[in-house]
C-alpha cells in the first residue's frame, strides 16, 4: 500500500488513520513509543527543504522502532546522472521496502507505478500534494471535539502554489464542511477566482466572517516567477491576518498555519500568542499522525 494522495483513500481509510494517531497519543502530552517495527527499513529522499515534515517523520520512525537511511540528493549518486527510478532500486536491492519522498514534481505516482512491490509515502510533492498535512490538520480538529463537516472554513494566502490547500480541500471533498471559502491577492489565487468548489472573496473580511476555521498559507517565494504587482505595505493593509480581523469570525474559531509561519506578512505577530491559534498543536500532530501512516503502511507489507 502506499499513501500517494488523499483522493486514494476511502473515508474508512482516513477515519482509520485519524484513530490510530489518537492511540498513539500520550496521556502526559506528545506520542508514546510503541518500538515494535525494528526489522523495518525506510528509505527518506527529499528533493526540496523541509523542518516539520521531514523531522516529524524521522522522530516517527525512531517512535516505531524502524530504522531509516536519509538520502541527500546533492550528495548521492543523484548528482552524477543517475535517475531517480535507478536510485530506488538501488535502494531497495540493499533491503529498502518503504520510501518517503518529497519532490518538486509528481514523480511519487510513477514510482509507485513502477515499483508494486514497494511503499511510498508522499511527502509533498510539487504544488499538486500533501497529504499528511492534510491530515494531520484533520487529527487537530479532531483533538478540539470539532466535525469537520460543520465547519465554516476559510483558506487564506497563496492558494496558487499551495500543495497543502489542495490537499486540504480534497478532504473537504470527502468528509463535507458547512462552507468553504477562499481569499488572497487574485494573481496568487487564479485558479481559484472561479472555483467550482467553494468560493473565492476577494475581501479578507469576507472571508473570515464567521469562519469557525481560517487556515493561512504562506506566500511561497521559491515558487513565484515574477514580481507581484502590490506594494508590501498595500499587501499587509489587505490580506494579513489581524487579531481586530479575527473579532469577524465564529467565538470559538481556529486559526491554523502549515508553517513556517511569516509572522508580520501572512499574520500579525500577536496572533502567534492567541489561544485559538493552533500551529503549535499542529506542529506535535504531525508525529503522531505519521506513526499512524507508518505504522499502517508497515503492517500491510
Amino acid at each position: 500500500m502506499n499513501l500517494i494522495d488523499i483522493e486514494s483513500l476511502n473515508i474508512k481509510e482516513i477515519e482509520d488513520i485519524i484513530s490510530l494517531a489518537s492511540q498513539f497519543r500520550s496521556d502526559i502530552g506528545g506520542f508514546n513509543q510503541e518500538p515494535i517495527y525494528g526489522d523495518k527499513k525506510v528509505g527518506i529522499l527529499f528533493f526540496e527543504p523541509s523542518t516539520r515534515t521531514k523531522s516529524s517523520f524521522e522522530i516517527a520512525l525512531l517512535n516505531l522502532g524502524a530504522q531509516y537511511i536519509d538520502i541527500h540528493p546533492d550528495s548521492s549518486s543523484i548528482t552524477k546522472g543517475e535517475s531517480l527510478e535507478n536510485t530506488i532500486e538501488t535502494l531497495a536491492l540493499m533491503g529498502i521496502e518503504l520510501f518517503i519522498i518529497r519532490h518538486p514534481d509528481n514523480v511519487i505516482y510513477d514510482l509507485a507505478s513502477k515499483f508494486p512491490n514497494l511503499s511510498f509515502i508522499n511527502a509533498g510533492a510539487g504544488i499538486t500534494s500533501h497529504p499528511t498535512q492534510a491530515l494531520s490538520d484533520l487529527l487537530t480538529v479532531k483533538e478540539f471535539k470539532k466535525d469537520l463537516s460543520k465547519l465554516n472554513i476559510s483558506i487564506i494566502g497563496d492558494l496558487d502554489h499551495s500543495r497543502v490547500a489542495r490537499s486540504f480541500i480534497e478532504l473537504t471533498k470527502k468528509l463535507g464542511c458547512a462552507s468553504l471559502r477562499f481569499s488572497g491577492l487574485p494573481e496568487l489565487c487564479s485558479n481559484f477566482l472561479e472555483a467550482d468548489y467553494g468560493s473565492f472573496h476577494e475581501d479578507l473580511d469576507s472571508a473570515i466572517e464567521n469562519a469557525d476555521l481560517i487556515m493561512g498559507l504562506r506566500i511561497q517565494k521559491e515558487r513565484i516567477q515574477e514580481a507581484l504587482s502590490i506594494e508590501h505595505s498595500e499587501y499587509l493593509k489587505r490580506y494579513q491576518l489581524t487579531e481586530s480581523r479575527l473579532a469577524l469570525a465564529a467565538k470559538d474559531y481556529m486559526v491554523f498555519h502549515p508553517g513556517p509561519v511569516n509572522y508580520g506578512i501572512e499574520f500579525e505577530k500577536e496572533i502567534a500568542d492567541l489561544e485559538n491559534c493552533k500551529v503549535s498543536h499542529q506542529v506535535a500532530n504531525g508525529v503522531g499522525l505519521r506513526m499512524a501512516v507508518l505504522a499502517k503502511l508497515f503492517s500491510e507489507q
